[in-house]
């Protein structure tokens, strides 16, 4: 099952110049996740760029004050991502969509575009990675 347009127009216009290496190598994946769409690969991949734009020194972790990252992206969303992400990887007993169910596909993307989207959202509250148009 694809992506919306909407989330992978938003993941295309993104600006990745603030961010460092590691982080924009981690973008360029995501974005090519998308038209598998590996929607597992999608949660992980944007959970971890939030990990690495939060302690990598060649991006905004080496110019920006904590509180930035303290305020930035909503909490709630932000929680899912990483719960979601850890549920995927380290199996710890049962998991939505990682059983065998039929639609299993159909929610790996709505989970993948849930994630780009908290992604999305924690960089433009940083003022990287916005738009571009």
């Amino acid at each position: 099952m694809p992506l919306s347009a909407a989330i992978l127009t938003r993941l295309a216009r993104a600006d990745t110049a603030a961010l460092g290496p590691h982080a924009i190598a981690l973008m360029n994946e995501l974005k090519l996740a998308t038209k598998g769409p590996l929607g597992l690969s999608c949660v992980i991949l944007a959970a971890t760029i939030i990990d690495v734009v939060q302690h990598e020194d060649a991006g905004p972790a080496g110019y920006m004050d904590g509180m930035a990252f303290a305020y930035a992206g909503n909490k709630a969303a932000l929680g899912w991502l990483r719960g979601r992400r850890n549920s995927i990887l380290h199996h710890e007993g049962a998991a939505d969509g990682l059983m065998g169910e039929a639609p299993a596909i159909e929610w790996h993307a709505a989970d993948a575009e849930r994630a780009i989207g908290c992604l999305l959202d924690y960089l433009d509250d940083l003022d990287v990675g916005a738009d571009t148009d």
